[in-house]
């Protein structure tokens, strides 16, 4: 692709993007959020990839234009999505319930949707079924959501949440939708007690190395989105709760034995600022790192 997604989301909204996720060039994955705050044409060309769009908004009336003909003139209700395919060439227009709301914009990779597919048995490439707006998907509708949040509070994701997101977009999107599903369905993937040992032996040397899904997979001798489904299931954790797990376990242990500053705790612990490592812990523990270093010590 030799338009940048986050880009080609500028010039199809006209306005800035978020780079919430940008893994494009990893994962396969870029996500991009716009402000609607009123009636829109937008004008997308011809798709460069898979893209799926989420409405955060009710739509009134919703013009959708392929190759110079309308495909459908309805409302959109809050929440849905369209699932755009590769080189088809899309106008939307778009008028608005409210004075404001949100379009989430997901460019899916062919190499993200092949690893996901794979996952689930498929042998050859993965392509998406061509859905407009009438199908509801509390997974994606909530994933957005989230993403919004996440946003509007201008903390980044982590690296390492970002990618289990985008694998495991990846994964369902593939898993409900894909085009052609495979005939045999793959079996799970396993993650076996050996490979289970190295993984989590792994995490635990040094809770505050960065970690990322691929080398973790690759650890484990799977690709990335069968590692998530395996270590899943292997663990009852997604890899990137364990790994906030492990680093709680080691935050835990300095502010009971040591003298070191909350901040530097934070930090040596794998968070990257006191901000949210006390929104973690509080979340876990219960109460903020200052009261469990003072309780544990009487």
């Amino acid at each position: 692709m030799l338009l940048d997604p986050i880009q080609h989301a500028e010039l199809v909204t006209g306005c800035r993007q978020s780079a919430l996720i940008n893994l494009w060039s990893t994962a396969g994955l870029a996500v991009a959020i716009s402000e609607v705050t009123g009636p829109h044409l937008y004008d997308f060309g011809r798709l460069p990839v898979a893209t799926v769009a989420i409405t955060l908004y009710g739509v009134r009336r919703h013009v959708l234009i392929e190759e110079g003909r309308v495909r459908r003139d309805a409302p959109v209700h809050y929440g849905r999505f369209r699932i755009g395919q590769p080189g088809c060439n899309v106008v939307v227009d778009a008028v608005p319930e409210a004075a404001a709301g949100k379009l989430v914009l997901l460019y899916l990779g062919e190499a993200l949707l092949n690893d996901a597919g794979a996952a689930q048995g498929a042998t050859r490439r993965v392509e998406l079924a061509d859905l407009a707006w009438d199908t509801e998907d509390s997974f994606l509708a909530s994933t957005a959501n989230r993403l919004v949040e996440a946003s509007d509070s201008r903390r980044p994701l982590s690296g390492l949440l970002a990618e289990q997101l985008a694998y495991t977009v990846g994964l369902h999107l593939t898993e409900r939708y894909a085009a052609s599903p495979p005939t045999r369905p793959r079996p799970e993937p396993c993650l076996d007690g050996r490979m289970r040992d190295r993984v989590i032996d792994l995490i635990q040397s040094d809770p505050s190395a960065p970690i990322r899904i691929p080398h973790l997979a690759d650890v484990a001798g799977l690709s990335p989105s069968a590692f998530i489904r395996a270590f899943k299931r292997a663990t009852g954790l997604t890899p990137h709760r364990f790994v906030i797990e492990q680093r709680l376990q080691a935050a835990r242990r300095l502010l009971a034995e040591s003298e070191r500053p909350i901040a530097d705790i934070a930090l040596s612990s794998g968070f990257s600022s006191q901000s949210h490592f006390g929104a973690a812990f509080r979340a876990a523990v219960g109460v903020s790192p200052a009261r469990y270093r003072r309780l544990r010590r009487g």
